[in-house]
């Protein structure tokens, strides 16, 4: 990679010292910001930026170079005097690095120092076309305007959201509790890239520990904060400028229920993208409502732990990876999107993005997909035809509508040309298979009303599209040739210059036939004809064969390349000439033509849009039936239970989705029952027995239902849940300041605040980050709210045994383990057993000890460390029993402390008397014997000296 890189080329020193001078003048940058300049040809970076490069992009040091600057100007730096020069590609991996992966801004500027382009990780329209990335997530930035309502400790946060991809605005109150989970939901639920925030830092008041808190929210949802000045928010003209995207005369038409607050944000935010500077956006952007109430909520921690999108979410695939989207064969799946993405659309794939962030938990509308899943699964023939003839051929409208609004061109009409054309064989193919009598009137109507009627309803306005498209292009050269070209009949003047340029082309194609016979090459296979970029028409032959023009002077070699020596002759290159001229004139008078068909199928664009949208419902939905089908057990439909009706989870045989197809794993399947008599399940039993799967495969299961996709078990009652709330997993933040245990009581505390009677929460080792009994009592307390006052479906899964009590006090709280079986040594005393077997089963019941020791020994410990292990945990384990018993006898602690001193001086005065007596020869005695010798004296001493000691009673108590 390095080797190809461009130079950065000056005619002398002091224009390179000239550079350096003008880059050190820019105006300074914010942390997190890359600058690089556009020299024509290539791209540079300097400084700090050069060396972020040359780590993350080029992936070595090799490619700096050194700036060479005069004193005054290294001074100014303040950064090291290097620099880095880039090809377009490299530009493009960088744009893609710190745009969708590390969330950086990048600034570019041009020769004249002019910024031409800057873009952040939730507004990259500036430079989509150098990322050249197909994203297959909306791109969606959101700004935010604080309200703290001091009488019920509630805060009101007005929300602005825009989606520059699809030209949509949302605005929205959120009114949160001081754990900010409607926030978090609501950035999980859009997938919000950044986030603009009010710079309020220098100022002082109860607003900067919330901004603090917001500030951390999200970060935790993976969403850049961009700090903005205040006065940025202020909602001044803002309804007129919203009138102008939106297209709308009156700012009347705009809901009432809109709040300053959220027109404040707006504000903001419409300044940060300079969307008003755009003139070509005017009037093409729609307002969108979006409701938290109505999809299922998702903490940051669920998203992680249900492993909903591969690690670092990637949202972006290369045009390559585009032409087999949806193909899982050869990569491994290692989230829930990649498993059911069999999508063959990238509308397809971005909707089931979408999907997996937005649950429903509307019963009607989980019902509907869950019927046409199951019609495709039983359409086995249909549903292949879709996936292998059909919507492989569906371009990316989205895509192509943003191009065709930039610089479109023939090609991209021709694409939303083809693009109408397949709707009509779509439905033609849907409504053959609906003709089939086994299919029931309710599924026909479903289809049609889902996906025909729109697709038939969309087309007719596209019959004029389709006729502009056939009279102005030429179809045939596209066929034939591949050539984006006007119908010369459509123009008299086109026609003209086109039929000069034919006649020309078969001057030229005639001197080649001529030349091919002089010099005695074959003209298809040797003798090549070219359209050379600098020398226009002339012919090539290779080294060796290119000698047989030294006997021909009418030959004029041109130049000599490693593909061989190209030539022509005084005729073809007056006649190439010609040829140009006449191209210029050709492509002149075509491009004004070009145009205006462009800006006529930009004005469908609506329509296209809204095909769009049904196709890709159709493709996610064929994705969930072929997953369901071609699953190693094939999926069930569940039965559903809406929010408002019984409560009842019933799992029979359920599987974790990703992991039963790894490689080389045989899962083993599980039951689960949550209903009014088993709210709250404690899980106990060993590590890497399957306690997190188990705990893990409901909540995903819950998912895929609540999306629309068959589940992995044998039979499924789902209760629709409205939140799934995860505490999984112990992670330090160090470079936030976040210890293990704040992350723990951080997103527990928003679990209790966000949780309700219907939300199904999933806790996994509370308590871990913490002391021993602090987290016992931590986790018993969190434990019996949940259950005695949330009363929602709740797995816990937990090494403290102690908690399984807790059934004993809450009738809806049971107690379930993970079997182990042990195989012990003969004669061998508990805690040394020699072999353990992980069975992954679940049963009711309690696991009465743990295994991580057996765990230790799985993974080939030392034997010294093993043994030292049992020792001590057998120790610690007698000395629990010795406590546990002196607790029983209503001691209190300093009582048995004192006591454990007492006796501990009577045994060594004993022993030291003995021995001076030379009485201590006990070599003889058994065991047996020598334990009756020390218990004969401890009847003695409780018996003379400690009658009124409650210790030494308890003692002699035991030793009756």
């Amino acid at each position: 990679m390095a080797s190809n890189r461009p130079e950065l080329k000056f005619s002398d020193v002091s224009e390179e010292r000239g550079f350096y001078k003008r880059y050190v003048k820019l105006p300074e940058k914010g942390a997190g910001t890359v600058r690089i300049v556009d020299k024509g040809d290539y791209y540079t970076a300097v400084g700090q930026d050069a060396v972020f490069i040359a780590e993350n992009v080029y992936h070595t040091m090799s490619v700096l170079k050194d700036c060479r600057v005069d004193q005054m100007v290294a001074k100014q730096f303040n950064e090291p005097t290097k620099y880095v020069t880039m090809s377009m590609q490299i530009v493009s991996s960088l744009l893609k690095l710190c745009l969708l992966d590390v969330g950086h801004k990048v600034e570019i500027y041009d020769r004249s120092w002019k910024l031409v382009k800057s873009a952040s990780p939730g507004n990259i329209e500036q430079v989509s076309d150098l990322l050249n990335l197909a994203i297959d997530a909306s791109i969606i930035i959101a700004s935010l305007k604080l309200q703290l309502n001091p009488k019920d400790a509630h805060v009101v946060i007005g929300v602005t959201f825009i989606d520059t991809s699809n030209y949509k605005i949302g605005m929205l109150d959120i009114v949160d509790n001081e754990a900010y989970s409607n926030l978090e939901s609501f950035l999980i639920q859009l997938g919000i890239r950044e986030c603009l925030v009010p710079d309020i830092s220098s100022q002082s008041g109860a607003s900067n520990p919330e901004l603090k808190k917001i500030t951390s929210v999200i970060d935790r949802c993976g969403s850049i904060v961009t700090m903005v000045p205040n006065s940025e928010f202020a909602n001044k003209d803002v309804e007129l400028d919203l009138a102008k995207l939106l297209g709308n005369e009156l700012t009347l038409t705009l809901p009432q229920n809109i709040s300053q607050l959220a027109l404040g944000a707006c504000h903001a935010l419409l300044n940060y993208l300079q969307l008003l500077s755009d003139q070509d956006m005017m009037g093409k952007y729609e307002l969108v409502q979006h409701s938290l109430e109505k999809i299922m909520k998702l903490d940051s921690s669920a998203m992680k732990s249900l492993n909903l999108f591969p690690q670092g979410n990637a949202t972006f695939f290369t045009p390559m990876q585009a032409s087999a989207v949806g193909s899982n064969s050869g990569n491994k799946v290692s989230s829930l999107f990649q498993l059911l993405n069999n999508c063959k659309t990238n509308a397809g794939v971005r909707l089931l993005n979408e999907w997996l962030k937005q649950p429903l938990t509307d019963f009607e509308g989980i019902q509907v997909r869950h019927n046409l899943v199951e019609f495709f699964i039983d359409q086995l023939e249909l549903r292949q035809l879709l996936q292998t003839e059909y919507l492989p051929g569906i371009p990316d409208i989205r895509r192509l509508i943003k191009k065709l609004n930039k610089n479109g061109n023939l090609e991209d009409v021709l694409k939303v040309y083809q693009f109408s054309q397949k709707i009509p064989d779509i439905i033609q193919v849907l409504e053959s298979f609906l003709e089939d009598d086994s299919c029931e009137p309710a599924i026909k109507e479903l289809v049609r009303s889902t996906w025909c009627n729109p697709m038939k309803e969309h087309m007719g306005p596209l019959q004029k599209f389709e006729e502009m498209v056939q009279t102005t292009v030429d179809l045939d050269a596209y066929e034939e040739n591949n050539e984006f070209m006007i119908r010369v009949e459509f123009n008299e003047d086109l026609a003209k210059v086109r039929e000069q340029l034919t006649s020309i082309r078969d001057e030229i194609n005639a001197i080649h036939i001529e030349a091919s016979e002089d010099l005695g090459f074959d003209p298809v296979k040797k003798l090549k004809l070219e359209n050379h970029h600098i020398h226009g028409w002339c012919m090539r032959l290779t080294r060796n064969d290119a000698k047989a023009l030294r006997s021909h002077k009418k030959y004029i070699e041109l130049s000599t390349v490693k593909a061989g020596i190209f030539f022509s002759t005084k005729k073809m290159k007056e006649i190439a000439q010609e040829s140009v001229v006449l191209q210029k004139e050709y492509d002149r008078l075509q491009s004004s033509l070009v145009k205006e068909i462009v800006n006529i199928t930009v004005t469908y664009t609506p329509v296209f849009e809204k095909l769009s949208l049904v196709i890709a419902n159709l493709d996610v939905l064929c994705s969930f039936a072929h997953t369901s089908s071609y699953a190693p057990v094939p999926y069930v439909r569940p039965t559903m239970f809406p929010l408002d009706g019984e409560r009842k989870t019933h799992l029979v045989n359920s599987r974790h989705p990703v992991l039963e197809v790894q490689d080389d794993i045989t899962f083993i399947s599980n039951d689960v029952d949550l209903n009014s008599d088993s709210e709250f399940l404690i899980i106990t039993g060993p590590n890497m027995g399957g306690k997190s799967t188990y705990i893990r495969q409901v909540g995903v299961i819950t998912m895929m239902a609540q999306i629309g996709c068959f589940v992995p078990c044998d039979h499924a009652d789902i209760a629709i849940v409205d939140a799934i709330l995860c505490r999984v997993g112990a992670g330090d933040s160090q470079l936030k300041g976040v210890s293990t245990f704040m992350v723990e009581m951080l997103e527990t505390a928003s679990i209790l605040k966000n949780a309700t009677k219907n939300s199904l929460i999933i806790v996994d080792e509370l308590g871990r980050g913490t002391s021993t009994y602090d987290g016992f009592g931590l986790a018993w307390a969190i434990a019996e709210h949940i259950a005695s006052q949330i009363k929602c479906f709740s797995l816990f899964a937990t090494h403290f045994h102690e908690l399984t009590s807790l059934s004993e006090k809450l009738p809806n709280v049971k107690n379930m383990h993970v079997v182990a079986h042990i195989e012990s040594e003969e004669n061998s005393t508990i805690g040394n057993s020699d072999d353990i077997t992980l069975l992954y089963k679940v049963e009711p019941g309690i696991s009465d000890r743990s295994f991580g020791i057996h765990v230790a020994e799985l993974v080939q410990f030392p034997d010294k460390i093993v043994k030292m292990a049992k020792r001590k945990a057998n120790e610690l384990e007698e000395l629990k029993e010795t406590n546990d018993d002196l607790k029983r006898a209503k001691l209190s602690s300093q009582e048995i402390t004192d006591g454990n001193i007492k006796l501990k001086n009577i045994l060594k005065n004993w022993k030291q008397s003995v021995q001076e007596a030379g009485l201590l020869d006990m070599a003889h005695l058994s065991q047996e014997e020598c334990q009756e010798k020390i218990q004969e004296l401890l009847r003695n001493v409780c018996d003379k000296d400690n009658v009124n000691d409650k210790y030494f009673n308890y003692i002699k108590e035991l030793l009756l």
